[in-house]
């Protein structure tokens, strides 16, 4: 995954969302209407691993969680300038969560 600007789609059995993140040198950066998002990330080969935290900034929407704040553990997998990664909140369990990673620019 090259450093730069990413949109994320995420889904689980509650909901949908999206939003955008900046990947940079092994750190997450994010948000979207009313969460932020904030970890670390590696890729080894074509395989990702995100460690991040969520936490709600503005009331409002329901997130997809559950959860105002939530720690995430995610894996997957890198195909040029996508991600697929599966994974769950300790928080939310039995909220399986699928997240996709687009790049809109480097």
């Amino acid at each position: 995954m090259q450093n730069g600007l990413y949109r994320v789609e995420f889904r689980t059995p509650l909901g949908s969302g999206a939003g955008v993140v900046v990947l940079q040198d092994g750190n997450l950066r994010g948000g979207d209407s009313s969460m932020y998002y904030f970890g670390t990330y590696t890729e080894t080969g074509n395989q990702a691993t995100v460690d991040a935290e969520s936490h709600r900034h503005t009331p409002g929407l329901q997130s997809v969680l559950g959860r105002d704040d939530a720690h995430l553990s995610l894996r997957g997998t890198v195909q040029g300038n996508s991600t697929q990664l599966t994974g769950s909140a300790r928080e939310a369990p039995g909220a399986n969560l699928q997240v996709s990673l687009s790049l809109i620019r480097p």
